[in-house]
């Protein structure tokens, strides 16, 4: 790769929109975007709306996989295993993004909180959270080695090691012990500069928590969540860079009311805020592999499908599920629980998730009982084997509760 001459600036944002972005309204969140100013945004909990969004700001370009919508061509590499994709920033040149949302629970402050020593939560966080960042920041540290600059944006669910330090105890809210929050450790050690904290290096000063943010109260939310005084704040959501990339500006998004908000939407729309920050980077060839992301956008005409291999089982025996013109979400899944449950507690139904592949098979058996995705931890308890009766087998969007297709199977 070889990179170009002159540099020129771009803008990434990270924003985790809640449960699709339509609780309060989902034009608040296309307007954060568009006021943000941001050339490339990644999104968590998008739940089906990634093309909507990008639509509804006016860009044409999106990747459903990767939840990331851009103003500029996206273009997938054969060897990004939907981690990443490259951005055309101008013809023929590139960077390089990935978007991440990492598991959720456990919660390290809550542990923290609960008198959990230090030592003990950073091993659950290293256990949780770690094993699903890796893929990503080791591909993208790959990528800056050969001079691509590169970007991370996530809602991380766990807060920065820059934050937790010595001279906050006592001073922050529920800081009562240092903590080397294990994942933001990692990357910065592959290379990664915290945006946001490479600008403003005292968390004392400049804290900007971005979680919980001060959304209005739904009486109906898809979760039973809504944001309150028991929840204590803190930096959840980053822009990572490295490779040939010089950090700008930062600044976080979110409501009028907040100190720290620079860029603001009323009401805002979210649990949680936004950030958004502007690079200097040096562009490089766009490898000539790569083929554009809109590549894997699904004809509408398709029509999902799921089938069983058998309709009748015996218990114990196990369940294969195939799918069919699934819409290539990152967290679309088979859902499985018993017919005529009306709950939608994330423990009471088994996941079985994608990859945001459009066609594909899963087994649920005894080495899947918690889900084949073992560090998105999803089932309170194990569901195997499967008791006697009928079961729902459900496709369903983008980890939310949008169902797409349905069969049944019975177990004897």
């Amino acid at each position: 790769m070889v990179a170009e001459d002159s540099s020129l600036k771009f803008s990434v944002m990270t924003f985790n929109i809640e449960n699709g972005g339509t609780q309060v309204d989902f034009a608040k969140e296309v307007e954060a975007i568009k006021k943000s100013g941001a050339d490339v945004v990644g999104i968590q909990e998008a739940w089906g709306h990634t093309a909507r969004l990008a639509r509804e700001v006016g860009w044409p370009y999106y990747d459903q996989r990767q939840h990331i919508i851009s103003r500029y061509p996206l273009f997938e590499s054969p060897d990004s295993k939907g981690r990443y994709l490259y951005v055309g920033v101008r013809p023929g040149k590139a960077v390089a993004v990935a978007n991440m949302h990492l598991p959720d629970e456990p919660y390290g402050p809550d542990l923290i909180r609960s008198g959990t020593p230090a030592a003990e939560v950073e091993k659950v966080e290293s256990i949780v959270r770690l094993p699903t960042a890796i893929p990503f920041v080791d591909k993208l540290a790959e990528l800056a080695g050969k001079g691509v600059p590169v970007f991370l944006t996530g809602d991380f669910n766990s807060p920065s090691h820059l934050d937790w330090t010595p001279p906050t105890v006592g001073v922050l809210p529920i800081h009562e012990v240092s903590v080397v929050w294990p994942s933001t450790k990692y990357i910065t050690d592959k290379g990664f500069v915290d945006s946001y904290r490479q600008l403003y290096p005292d968390p004392v000063k400049h804290e900007n928590f971005t979680w919980p943010a001060g959304r209005p109260f739904v009486e109906d939310t898809f979760d039973g969540f809504n944001p309150s005084e028991n929840d204590f704040p803190d930096r959840l959501d980053f822009v990572f860079t490295a490779g040939p990339s010089k950090v700008l500006s930062s600044k976080v998004v979110g409501e009028p009311e907040y100190k720290g908000s620079e860029i603001h939407v009323s009401p805002w729309p979210s649990d949680h805020r936004a950030v958004v920050s502007e690079f200097e980077v040096v562009p490089v060839d766009l490898p000539k592999d790569v083929k554009p992301a809109s590549d894997r956008i699904l004809d509408e005409k398709a029509v999902p499908e799921v089938a069983v291999a058998k309709a009748e089982l015996q218990a114990g025996e196990p369940l294969v599920v195939t799918w069919n013109n699934a819409p290539g979400n990152r967290f679309d899944y088979i859902r499985i629980t018993p017919v005529g449950s009306k709950r939608l507690a994330w423990g009471e139904a088994i996941r079985l998730y994608t990859r945001g592949e459009h066609e594909g098979t899963v087994t649920y058996d005894d080495s899947t009982v918690k889900g084949n995705w073992l560090d998105w931890y999803k089932s309170d308890d194990g569901h195997w084997p499967l008791k006697p009766g009928e079961y729902d087998i459900k496709l369903m969007l983008d980890d939310g509760f949008t169902e797409l297709a349905a069969t049944k199977v019975r177990i004897r």
